[in-house]
């Protein structure tokens, strides 16, 4: 039976992602408990490669710019809203179930659907788009983007005010292996670190991320999955017109692809929301992260790439002329239902694993911190239920899925070339 920690216990969190440092400032801010947290991360923060309750997490975004507006800073959250198209005059099945429940709970007001005429008059950018097929859209006026590294530092600046300790660093941040008793194999008793210091502690939090099923037995729970991300720059004429767009979906269940507004150096990041690529290990097959820090000269997956350019030929063909900028693979941690998986580890005592972010935990950032305090301290909640171990076994559909990176008789997978990368009507 999982107990909480004792006031004033020390608290070892493994990762400064969003899962970790949303936490340790969250437990930070409990003047009673006085909880003693340090943070371990192979990196400075933020984490180079890391990947970015709704309406809740929004109020605490607004305040959060407001904080930022007083010390003369840009804010972190851009409520832009959100357009997310669907096709052939009807929206998806996903799109009618999402409106379906903003109006249940109360959130109507904030939808506006849009028929392709109402498109084409509110956003005449997407012209093109509309006559595609993409013909039906709702605007969800509360979302919006972040800016994920901005957002990351002013949670850490908040953590360092609080007393956090964190040690950083390839080797004295590093995570080797959790420690256990020597009489008790299951207690939890603290970490090492890659340059063979223990670290003693009451409770260790493995806000590993991705990399969580390849330092830990998760039991199939999650598998780290490759996402696809691409960047285009743009004229300062089409930024300055982009820039006031909303985040965009193109039919996202069906295609998996969306985006955002242009950036202040002209840039116009795309993504691809899908099944993922594994990247499996020899000795145990556990799918582990293949980051640019590691291969430096990775780009994305070549199927990736043209699946990219098909998509975006109807869906936003300026960018048919345009060279990628810059390519990469986002790790996410996919857990088997889609939900987090944030609860006592049922192998060992004194350990808590929060992962099985599903492409889904930086929105949550203001606040989910405040969620894993809760499953730290063994309160029973709504979403520490839901959070909980599953107690059920995967199907094999979950682990079917392309690899990064394959080659054998009958198939090859490789990265795309800078080369391939370039516009191809350039190339043609």
């Amino acid at each position: 039976m999982y107990l909480p920690p004792e006031a004033g216990a020390k608290i070892i969190i493994v990762g400064g992602g969003c899962y970790g440092l949303s936490t340790a400032l969250a437990l930070s801010l409990d003047i009673d408990k006085k909880y003693d947290i340090c943070v371990y991360d192979r990196s400075n923060i933020p984490v180079p490669d890391a990947a970015s309750t709704a309406m809740e997490a929004i109020d605490l975004w607004k305040i959060w710019n407001q904080e930022r507006a007083f010390e003369n800073l840009e804010p972190i959250y851009h409520n832009t809203g959100i357009l997310a198209f669907s096709t052939n005059g009807e929206y998806s099945h996903s799109d009618k179930e999402t409106l379906k429940n903003l109006r249940e709970t109360g959130y109507g007001d904030y939808i506006e659907e849009l028929s392709s005429e109402k498109i084409k008059e509110k956003y005449p950018f997407f012209e093109h788009t509309v006559n595609s097929g993409y013909n039906i859209a709702y605007l969800n006026k509360i979302g919006g983007w972040c800016n994920s590294s901005e957002a990351i530092m002013h949670v850490y600046s908040k953590c360092i005010k609080n007393g956090v300790k964190f040690v950083l660093g390839k080797e004295e941040g590093c995570f080797m292996n959790i420690l256990t008793h020597v009489d008790d194999p299951k207690s939890v008793i603290g970490i090492r670190t890659v340059d063979g210091k223990q670290h003693d502690c009451d409770r260790v939090i493995l806000a590993t991320g991705s990399w969580t099923p390849s330092i830990i037995d998760m039991h199939d729970q999650v598998t780290a999955t490759g996402q696809i991300i691409v960047q285009f720059m743009l004229s300062k004429n089409d930024a300055k017109i982009m820039k006031k767009l909303p985040v965009w979906s193109g039919d996202v269940s069906r295609t998996g692809f969306y985006g955002f507004p242009v950036n202040n150096n002209n840039i116009l990041k795309i993504g691809k929301h899908s099944k993922g690529y594994l990247n499996p290990r020899k000795r145990d097959n556990i799918s582990v992260p293949r980051t640019q820090i590691s291969n430096a000269g990775d780009t994305i997956p070549l199927s990736a790439l043209n699946e990219f350019r098909e998509f975006l030929k109807d869906f936003l063909p300026k960018t048919e002329s345009l060279d990628i900028l810059y390519s990469r693979v986002c790790w996410y941690s996919d857990s088997i239902d889609g939900d987090f998986l944030i609860c006592p580890h049922p192998d060992y005592k004194n350990l808590i694993v929060a992962t099985g972010d599903s492409g889904h935990a930086m929105k949550f950032l203001p606040n989910i911190g405040d969620k894993i305090r809760d499953v730290i301290e063994a309160k029973e909640t709504d979403y520490t239920r839901a959070w909980s171990w599953r107690k059920v076994k995967p199907g094999s559909s979950f682990l079917d899925r392309p690899l990064l990176i394959e080659e054998d008789s009958t198939k090859i997978s490789r990265m795309a070339t800078l080369e391939e990368l370039k516009s191809r009507i350039n190339m043609n």
